[in-house]
C-alpha cells in the first residue's frame, strides 16, 4: 500500500492571484502552473480530481490524502469559500472511495472554525487536520486549541507545513521549535510535520527525538535531491534518530511538478536500499514499505478504527 499524505488540489499559484507575480520569480516555484491569462475562472474541480486518479495510477500510488491550505486572510480568499473547498475534496473521496481521503483545512481564526472541523469529522468523514500558520498565526497560539482538542477527541492527526514559505507568507511561524510547545501541551496528538523542516531538518528532528507524538513527512523534497548524498543521509539520520516507523513519505503536489512527477518520486524512494549503498546508508525494503504507505496507514486506522 502507497500512499502519499501530501497532495493538493490545486496549488496556491492557482488558487491565489496575489501570489503569482512573487512565484514567477521565485527559482523554486516558476513554471508550477500555467500562465495567469491560462488559468480558468472557476476551476473545474471534476476535471481535477482525474487528473489526480491518473496521475496515481500512472505512479502506482493507492491512496493520495488531500489537504487544504487555507491562505485566505493573508492572501485573500480563493473562488470557493473554505466550506466549499474542503467539500469539494470530501466529494473527491466519496467518487473515488479508497483512492483519495480529505483532510480538513482553515485558518483557525476564521469565526467557527472549530465547530466547522467539528461537523466536518462527524458528518462528512475527514481523516485528519491540515493547517498552514504562514499566514500569521503561531501553531500554539490558544486559538488553535480548541482543533487540536477535537484532534484528539477523534483520534486524528494534524499536519503543519513546517519550515520556510515563499512569497507573502511567514516564515517565522513554522520554525521546526514552534511546534515543540504544541507537542508538550497536547500528548496525545499526532503531529505531522510536512516537509521535515526543509533546509532546518534537523531542527526538526531535535523536536521530534524528544517529543514522541511528532513525525517527520518528506514532501517537497523533490527539489533537495539534485544534492543526492545529503538526500540520502539527511533521512538515514531520521531513521537512526527516530526509528523508521515517524517518517512518512508524501509529494506536495501539483505544486512540485515542476521538480518531479509523482512517478519518479515515488520511484526514487522504492529505490532507496540501491541509492543508500552509493552513499554508504543501508536501507531495506520494509523500511520502504514503512515510510510510503505503512506509517500512514497505522496513524489513520486509530480514527477508522472508532468510526
Amino acid at each position: 500500500m502507497i500512499i502519499d499524505i501530501h497532495r493538493h488540489v490545486w496549488s496556491a499559484y492557482e488558487r491565489h492571484a496575489s501570489i503569482r507575480e512573487i512565484y514567477d520569480r521565485t527559482p523554486t516555484k516558476r513554471g508550477t502552473a500555467a500562465r495567469h491569462e491560462e488559468l480558468p475562472i472557476v476551476p473545474d474541480w471534476e476535471a481535477r480530481g482525474r487528473e489526480i486518479i491518473e496521475e496515481m495510477d500512472e505512479a502506482g500510488v493507492d491512496t493520495s490524502v488531500l489537504l487544504l491550505a487555507d491562505y485566505g486572510l493573508r492572501l485573500g480568499d480563493s473562488v470557493f469559500s473554505v466550506e466549499g473547498e474542503n467539500r469539494i475534496q470530501v466529494e473527491l473521496s466519496r467518487r473515488y472511495q479508497g483512492r483519495l481521503l480529505p483532510f480538513f483545512g482553515s485558518d483557525p481564526r476564521r469565526p467557527g472554525a472549530a465547530d466547522l472541523f467539528k461537523r466536518s469529522l462527524e458528518e462528512w468523514g475527514v481523516r485528519g487536520l491540515k493547517m498552514h500558520p504562514t499566514v500569521g498565526y503561531f501553531p500554539h497560539d490558544p486559538v488553535c486549541h480548541p482543533l487540536y482538542k477535537l484532534c484528539v477527541e477523534h483520534q486524528v492527526p494534524v499536519i503543519f507545513h513546517s519550515g520556510p514559505m515563499a512569497g507573502l507568507l511567514y516564515s517565522r511561524f513554522t520554525q521546526p521549535l514552534q511546534f515543540d510547545d504544541v507537542a508538550a501541551d497536547f500528548p496525545d496528538l499526532t503531529i505531522i510535520l510536512a516537509h521535515a523542516g526543509q533546509d532546518l531538518w534537523r531542527e526538526a528532528l531535535n523536536v521530534a527525538r524528544m517529543k514522541p507524538n511528532v513525525y517527520l513527512e518528506l514532501s517537497y523534497w523533490q527539489y533537495c535531491f539534485k544534492h543526492t548524498q545529503d538526500f540520502i543521509q539527511a533521512i538515514g539520520r531520521m531513521r537512526d534518530d527516530l526509528g523508521i516507523d515517524r517518517i512518512i513519505w508524501g509529494s506536495d503536489l501539483p505544486a512540485t511538478g515542476n521538480a518531479m512527477s509523482l512517478k519518479t518520486w515515488a520511484d526514487t524512494f522504492r529505490r532507496l536500499p540501491s541509492l543508500g549503498e552509493d552513499y554508504g546508508v543501508r536501507f531495506d525494503d520494509s523500511e520502504v514499505t514503512a515510510m510510503m504507505g505503512g506509517n500512514t496507514e497505522r496513524i489513520l486506522s486509530a480514527a477508522g478504527d472508532k468510526r
